[in-house]
C-alpha cells in the first residue's frame, strides 16, 4: 500500500476487498471473510484520517462540505454486521 497518501490506500483497499470477495463470495447470512473485515476496519481507520483533512482543505466551499458529510453519513443507520453466525 503506498503509505504517504490516503486516498491511495482506500483506492487499494477497495482493490483488494474486491479480489477477496471474488474469491470467496458470502450471501448476506453468511459470516463475512475475515480479510474483508480487517479490511474494511482500515477503510474506517482511513476514513477518519481524511475527514480533517477534507474539512481543512474545502472549509471555504460549503457546497463540497455538505457533499463530503453526506458520504460520511451514507450508512450511519445500517445495522452493524454480527461478527458471529448465528445456526
Amino acid at each position: 500500500m503506498r503509505d504517504d497518501n490516503p486516498l491511495a490506500k482506500l483506492d487499494d483497499l477497495f482493490k483488494q476487498m474486491a479480489e477477496r470477495d471474488k474469491e470467496n463470495p458470502s450471501a448476506p447470512d453468511e459470516e463475512t471473510d475475515p480479510r474483508i473485515v480487517a479490511l474494511l476496519a482500515e477503510g474506517l481507520r482511513l476514513q477518519q484520517e481524511l475527514d480533517p483533512i477534507v474539512r481543512e482543505t474545502f472549509k471555504d466551499q460549503p457546497e463540497v462540505l455538505a457533499e463530503w458529510d453526506s458520504i460520511m453519513h451514507m450508512c450511519d443507520d445500517l445495522p452493524e454486521e454480527k461478527s458471529t453466525k448465528s445456526d
